[in-house]
């Protein structure tokens, strides 16, 4: 892009798509796809006992995690001062709360559906000794009281975000789901001071972001650490959570090339957003390893066979190859594209990087879900799985889409806060 042309400043409303033929064929065929492969998975994966409950499982951690970020990488940006990422900020959040259905319907779905085959302590050995921690009732409680916690608190955060763009003419205008959804969002926000909405926005953000961090802890032990008889890591968690914060930066900016399609956010969004998220990406990459090294060597150097086990069987044998694959994909090739700062400027280079790390990311949790069970898995090889693992994906970007059309999709208040001069430099080809 040419830096010495004039560049709009002009915000975008965003409120409804403006591509809309575009934007109808789309959402046609995603709600086809989900509801033909919520068929298949309906009608494969209850006698699925080769992995398919595995692999849903894997996607249900992976797009939990990565979706739940989304309203904590605003928390994180309203506190450290990334005015640069307003533009991402309502994307973000209804990232978040789009994928709430389909979470609390998952964890019931593999709860009573695959609960005897994920987790060996329900059906223990005579005489082996549990901890008082496992129990079904307690799991299913932890599980459910968790996300409830987390939703009501991120739906809270995002309402006091999300008003001050719902104006009476978005009342009047609206229609359908996109009644709906600003009626529930409390209708229009009057004229509320933006100072004092960005301070109540900084303070809540702290509380925001310990609760995404309890949530996705008691996830992670529940539902990937213990699934290995006596294994113990305190790293676990943490390494668990990178991998949320890495796979999420990656998903925003492959959602936002999304949003692009559908909606004109070409003003706001451009060269900076797009090399700041490339700078993020290089810092969790590093991150990543740093944390998943920690578990290693630890766990490595105490040598004790309930913890060496896991490890072994997600390295060596048959998952090696998975392992490396992902490794390559979460460390090696990002680490050797991002030195180029042509892939920072480009969305195109930089949303490859972003699949990336999201494919690495869902092999990461597939490493932790699989071998547990099944020695000797292969991915997508049961019909139930792929179903189920097609299912999820589509069923998230068709509720995506349908939000597209309903949230007003720019924090329209938060980035004219910004000087114009600021975000005309945005699109700086430097």
């Amino acid at each position: 892009m040419n830096e010495d042309a004039a560049v709009s400043v002009e915000i975008p409303r965003a409120v409804g798509v403006d591509q809309r033929s575009r934007y109808n064929t789309m959402r046609l065929v995603m709600a086809a796809i989900f509801v033909i492969s919520a068929l298949v998975a309906a009608m494969t994966l209850p006698g699925d006992t080769a992995g398919g409950w595995g692999m849903f499982l894997t996607t249900l951690l992976f797009l939990q995690g990565i979706t739940q970020f989304g309203v904590a990488f605003t928390a994180i940006m309203r506190l450290s001062g990334g005015f640069w990422a307003r533009p991402l900020f309502r994307l973000a959040e209804v990232t978040t709360l789009v994928f709430m259905p389909i979470s609390f319907v998952g964890i019931l779905l593999v709860y009573f559906g695959a609960r005897h085959q994920l987790f060996f302590w329900i059906d223990p050995a005579p005489g082996e000794h549990l901890s008082a921690w496992l129990g079904e009732g307690k799991l299913l409680f932890r599980a459910l009281a968790s996300q409830v916690v987390f939703y009501v608190v991120a739906f809270l955060y995002v309402r006091i975000s999300l008003r001050p763009d719902i104006d009476q003419r978005a009342v009047a205008e609206a229609t359908g789901l996109r009644r709906m959804v600003l009626a529930l969002f409390g209708g229009a926000g009057g004229t509320a001071d933006p100072e004092a909405l960005t301070h109540r926005l900084y303070f809540w953000s702290v509380p925001v972001l310990i609760i995404a961090g309890l949530a996705n802890t008691l996830i992670s032990l529940d539902f990937a650490m213990m699934l290995w008889p006596h294994y113990h890591s305190t790293v676990f968690t943490m390494y668990y959570m990178i991998g949320c914060m890495f796979g999420g930066t990656a998903l925003l900016l492959l959602l936002a090339g999304l949003q692009r399609r559908y909606i004109n956010i070409d003003t706001v969004f451009s060269t900076r957003q797009i090399k700041n998220l490339g700078i993020i990406f290089t810092g969790f990459m590093c991150l990543w390893l740093y944390f998943f090294w920690a578990q290693f060597f630890v766990t490595w150097f105490g040598n004790l066979p309930n913890e060496l086990r896991p490890l072994n069987a997600q390295m060596e044998g048959h998952y090696g190859p998975v392992f490396w694959t992902s490794v390559a994909c979460l460390f090696m090739l990002p680490l050797a594209f991002l030195i180029f700062a042509r892939v920072k400027r480009s969305l195109v280079l930089a949303s490859m990087v972003a699949l990336l790390i999201c494919t690495g990311v869902w092999l990461n949790r597939y490493l932790m879900v699989l071998p547990a069970q099944w020695e000797a898995h292969v991915p997508f090889s049961t019909v139930g799985g792929a179903a189920g693992t097609i299912a999820l994906v589509s069923g998230f970007l068709l509720l995506l889409l349908l939000a597209f059309d309903a949230f007003p999709m720019l924090s329209r208040w938060e980035v004219e806060r910004i000087a114009p001069e600021k975000r005309a430099s945005w699109h700086s080809s430097h």
